[in-house]
């Protein structure tokens, strides 16, 4: 077998030359081995080729050797190889197979050298493209790949030899992305290409591509980084979805609270409609007992029924919150300046806030106007820096700032009272105790306080609440223990000019002169009362106690009707049908509205009718005579 091999041996090869037989022993080894491996070649004969295998490397080169086994033939790879010294030395290997007369693989020769210094640039090259955690290809100029890292095996499906010489639009449908340019010095560079890489079985990847020239013996190669990322597409979309859900769920419970609020607003209306009636009829017949006795001289009683005025008064205040609560207030809304309303209060509000509390005012320049109620928003003013207030009993900071604010659509979306555009922003914050969550998630919630007993009534949040949400804005506490509180009111741009108020015209309170008017009350004692006031001041009165019978007594009656004074909310029928059908039938007769609960009379956002006219419950006799009067006037 020796003389078979050493004929194709030339031992006088600048290469290191091993042969070895079918069971990988050595029998041939040249000088230049010796001179490379440091072994002599007595020594190194009959020794399993391992001896000069890296461990590492052992069953890497089994595999390689097997495919020698069976005729095929490995030019140029590189690899390492262990010396006598026990050091390591990077060396380019080709092998071959060796074969009898009969053509019978009977061994193979390996012809080893060290790697050049080109060559060793070029592995430390390989080497760092295998480090990459990016598969990185190099294509030609013809469009075929070149190169090809153990990484680009695996995201395209194929092996490197499968990647070799394939044109890159079989990997890349849409082609590479044009090259990019460097980043001038502090300069951001440009982001990746977003694109689909194909594999082998037919699925495409959606993948990051960069693509760099880099200059070559043989012409410039397009170096292209190709990054995976449909794990970080997953993870995106997986944290979309989790956002998502979050929102609905906020969603869900904004407009658990809105619907919460909205029917606390109904319950608390319907009692308002109640209580005004009840607290009309105290006043006025209180209002009776005054005048009996201021005139009989008896002082005691008149001051006893002062007293009982004032709480009626009270009364009344109280119901106007709910209603304010309830968005069944009406509101007299006018093109305002915000930053006007808020200048007009903050002299009432530094004499009352106390010593101990700094109010510093922020108010935007070229602030646009808003349309809402001036006294409604000078009472929410209050109503907040009387909470602030309240909170910080050791002294603090009270601050107002208003601000132009544009709402986006996803900001809206979770917001059913607000629209998406141009708003005022109003906040009122303080630097006192603050409040837990779940506390302020209820502080709009009327008569829900936190307060001791008798220190408040839980209505003032409840009032801020629904004057804002009628006026087509949105209000939202953000608070926590000891940081404090801030209430931010938004409120919707108008593009109409902001205008002065008109001066109002005095109280006309002139006697009747005997025209007749229709008194359609469904509550007996405030009946009673209308009729008796008007009855004195000089009108002539047709009480009836529903529209079924002040219909009926209008049919019977031969005279001018010259005003219909009705109640909005009756059973049967509403003021308002009555009202429609009865000026049908006496197109003069004017209509006066008198409610505590407007709703069924009101327009959108709780303004009147154009043809509406309301005296609001509970009134007072100057009150109620200065509205008839003005009525028949035609004012």
């Amino acid at each position: 077998m020796d003389d078979a091999m050493g004929a194709g041996i030339v031992h006088s090869s600048h290469e290191a030359i091993v042969a070895v037989d079918t069971d990988l022993r050595i029998r041939v080894w040249n000088r230049a081995a010796e001179q490379l491996y440091g072994y002599p070649a007595e020594e190194a004969r009959g020794q399993p080729l391992e001896l000069v295998i890296p461990p590492d490397r052992r069953a890497d080169e089994r595999e390689i050797l097997g495919l020698i086994r069976v005729g095929a033939r490995l030019d140029r790879y590189r690899t390492r190889r262990l010396r006598r010294d026990g050091t390591e030395v990077s060396v380019s290997v080709s092998v071959s197979p060796v074969a009898d007369k009969a053509g019978n693989v009977i061994g193979m020769t390996s012809a080893a050298r060290p790697l050049s210094e080109r060559e060793r640039l070029e592995a430390s090259l390989q080497a760092l493209l295998e480090a990459a955690p990016d598969a990185i290809i190099g294509v030609a100029p013809d469009d075929r790949v070149v190169l090809a890292n153990t990484q680009a095996e695996g995201l395209f499906g194929l092996a490197r030899h499968g990647l070799i010489g394939r044109r890159v639009a079989e990997l890349l449908p849409d082609g590479l992305p044009p090259e990019r340019p460097r980043p001038a010095a502090g300069g951001v560079p440009q982001p990746a290409a977003a694109m689909a890489a194909r594999r082998h079985d037919g699925d495409t990847v959606p993948v990051e591509i960069t693509v760099s020239i880099i200059d070559t013996d043989h012409g410039p190669v397009r170096c292209a980084v190709i990054r995976d990322v449909s794990e970080r597409l997953q993870a995106q979309a997986e944290q979309a979805r989790l956002r998502a859900e979050a929102d609905r769920i906020r969603l869900e419970a904004r407009l658990q609270r809105t619907q919460r609020l909205e029917s606390l607003g109904q319950l608390a209306g319907g009692i308002a409609h109640d209580f005004n009636n009840l607290v009309a009829v105290i006043l006025n017949y209180t209002a009776f007992i005054v005048e009996d006795a201021e005139r009989a001289g008896v002082e005691s009683i008149v001051r006893d029924a002062q007293q009982v005025i004032r709480a009626g008064q009270r009364g009344a205040d109280l119901t106007h919150q709910l209603l304010a609560f309830a968005r069944r207030e009406v509101v007299r809304p006018r093109v305002l300046d915000l930053n006007q309303v808020v200048t007009d209060v903050e002299k009432m509000l530094r004499r009352s806030l106390g010593e101990h509390i700094t109010l510093v005012t922020r108010l935007s320049a070229e602030l646009p106007p808003v349309s809402a109620d001036s006294g409604q928003l000078e009472q929410v003013l209050v109503n907040l820096a009387v909470n602030a207030r309240d909170a910080m009993p050791r002294g603090g900071r009270l601050t107002i700032d208003t601000c132009v604010h544009d709402v986006d659509a996803d900001y809206a979306v979770a917001r059913p009272n607000l629209e998406p555009g141009r708003h005022v922003r109003l906040r009122v914050s303080d630097t006192g105790t603050g409040m837990p969550r779940e506390v302020a998630e209820r502080a709009f919630e009327p008569f829900f306080t936190t307060k001791a007993s008798g220190e408040g009534t839980g209505l003032g949040l409840a009032t801020v609440y629904g004057v804002i949400t009628q006026a087509g804005g949105d209000v939202h506490i953000y608070s926590e223990p000891g940081m404090g509180t801030s209430v931010n009111i938004l409120l919707p741009v108008t593009e109409e000019p902001a205008a002065h108020p008109a001066a109002e015209d005095p109280v006309n309170a002139r006697a009747g002169q005997g025209e007749t008017v229709l008194v359609v009350e469904d509550e007996p004692a405030l009946r009673q009362v209308a009729c008796r006031i008007l009855t004195a001041a000089g009108y002539r009165v047709l009480p009836a106690g529903d529209g079924a019978a002040a219909l009926s007594l209008v049919a019977g009656h031969g005279g001018a009707i010259d005003l219909l004074l009705t109640d909005v909310v009756m059973p049967g029928m509403l003021g308002k049908e009555l009202a429609e059908r009865l000026v049908d039938a006496r197109p003069a007769t004017r209509v006066l509205y008198m409610s505590g609960y407007a709703q069924p009379v009101l327009a959108s956002q709780g303004t009147l009718d154009p043809d509406v006219v309301l005296l609001e419950k509970p009134f007072t006799k100057p009150e109620l005579l200065a509205a008839v009067r003005r009525r028949l006037d035609g004012a």
